[in-house]
């Protein structure tokens, strides 16, 4: 245990300060951000109760497995091309927001035709539901755009206050605003526009940025973006299935919300590393884009997804022990019923930030989509699982145990592509 708790600190200790700095600054907005929307959960289930509380939580896993769809992988794109381009900076990112734009228009227009069976699809009430969700994707979206546009020019502290406002304040806003679930979706949407655009005006190349190449160009920022796009969108998938699928069983029923605050609770254990490749991949980026670069950070970017499983499992076990009491706490006495699935839902953490700490290495690192494939593949094992399991055990439990199973294949499988890449980087 203290050679590990050294190898721990040796790791933290060769970490630059000003990455440790805007790290740290990324993950407080990510928590508050997350303890809002832990929030609005509870706010939520008072005001529409059973059925209101699931339907918000199909719109956000509605908004959550199409958004990577709609953005085609340009926050990753912008991320890992932005620090290359120089001054270039300012006029790609508005090229790829305006690119945004344009898919966003494309995606409400199919919405609006596509609304009636989509709402059936869903289980949802009607057309005006569907177009509560279509608002509330594009606000989340062009906010995710602007974000992303602002961390790949190093204007971290711009970032960090983007994201707090549009994922977190506008949210709480809208809700006290709203007089449904429906206008607080659209409310919602409309105030994250507001902040994408402000985000997206602001955007600055870094006084000190070294001089761009031609490969920082839109064509293959755009090229590099949908290459990430299958996997950007298998990634939520994975978390959004469980809930879809429950709901297509037991129609009516509350276990999709509970299944649905069960990926939510994995999704705020596992928070802490999603902040990994926002912060690391524009420097990763910009390190590995130099002949040589990166050979000191070997052993390092190795040890990393084992120190975030390690933290994973003792957040996951402290949830398992208190679920009874969290359930109660967030949701109310009558949702009790979920804190069995949410204990079981809770294996899946560490695998899934084993491989948020693998990410950002993978995507800085290679060309090839070498993330989308390992999510792909994981979703294609959850998919027919789910369904396997459910001939010998109850909807709720055969899709979160096929979940769990999903995610370890994920981390699993991921180390072992990063150990294979970085071999190869070394020789």
């Amino acid at each position: 245990m203290s050679e590990a708790a050294g190898r721990l600190r040796s790791l933290l200790h060769s970490v630059p300060a000003a990455i440790r700095h805007d790290y740290l600054a990324s993950v407080a907005v990510q928590w508050s951000s997350l303890a809002l929307q832990l929030v609005l959960f509870h706010l939520v289930a008072a005001r529409g109760r059973v059925d209101g509380f699931a339907f918000y939580q199909i719109a956000r896993g509605a908004v959550s497995t199409v958004q990577p769809l709609a953005t085609a992988g340009l926050s990753t794109g912008l991320q890992r091309y932005l620090p290359r381009c120089g001054a270039r900076a300012a006029t790609l990112a508005r090229r790829a927001f305006a690119i945004q734009v344009a898919i966003i228009a494309m995606v409400a227009i199919a919405g609006y035709a596509l609304a009636q069976p989509l709402s059936d699809l869903l289980g949802l009430d009607g057309r005006p539901a569907v177009g509560a969700i279509t608002v509330m994707l594009a606000g989340n979206c062009l906010c995710a755009t602007s974000v992303a546009a602002l961390r790949g020019t190093g204007q971290v502290a711009f970032a960090n206050a983007t994201s707090l406002a549009g994922l977190a304040v506008v949210p709480v806003v809208a809700f006290f605003l709203a007089s449904g679930i429906e206008s607080f979706l659209v409310l919602q949407g409309f105030g994250m526009l507001g902040a994408a655009g402000c985000a997206i005006a602001v955007t600055r190349p870094s006084p000190d940025a070294p001089p761009g190449d031609g490969e920082a160009s839109l064509r293959r920022l755009v090229r590099y973006g949908l290459g990430r796009t299958p996997g950007d969108l298998a990634l939520p998938a994975l978390f959004a299935f469980p809930t879809f699928a429950v709901a297509n069983a037991l129609p009516g029923a509350g276990d999709a919300g509970y299944v649905g605050f069960m990926t939510s609770a994995v999704t705020l254990v596992c928070s802490v590393f999603a902040m990994l490749s926002p912060v690391l991949l524009p420097r990763l980026s910009s390190i590995f884009h130099n002949p040589g670069g990166g050979t000191s950070m070997h052993r390092g970017l190795l040890v990393l997804p084992f120190a975030a499983g390690a933290v994973a499992a003792l957040i996951g076990a402290t949830v398992v022990l208190l679920a009874p009491v969290l359930v109660r706490w967030f949701l109310g006495d009558e949702f009790t019923s979920a804190g069995p699935v949410l204990r079981l839902g809770m294996f899946a953490a560490v695998p899934v930030a084993m491989f948020y700490a693998i990410r950002p290495t993978l995507d800085a690192l290679q060309d090839m989509p070498m993330t989308t494939w390992l999510l792909v593949g994981s979703l294609a094992v959850e998919v027919p699982l789910t369904y396997a399991l459910r001939l010998v055990m109850h909807p709720p439990f055969a899709a979160v145990l096929a979940f769990v199973l999903a995610a370890a294949t994920l981390g699993v499988a991921g180390y072992l592509v990063l150990v294979r890449a970085m071999a190869a980087r070394s020789v």
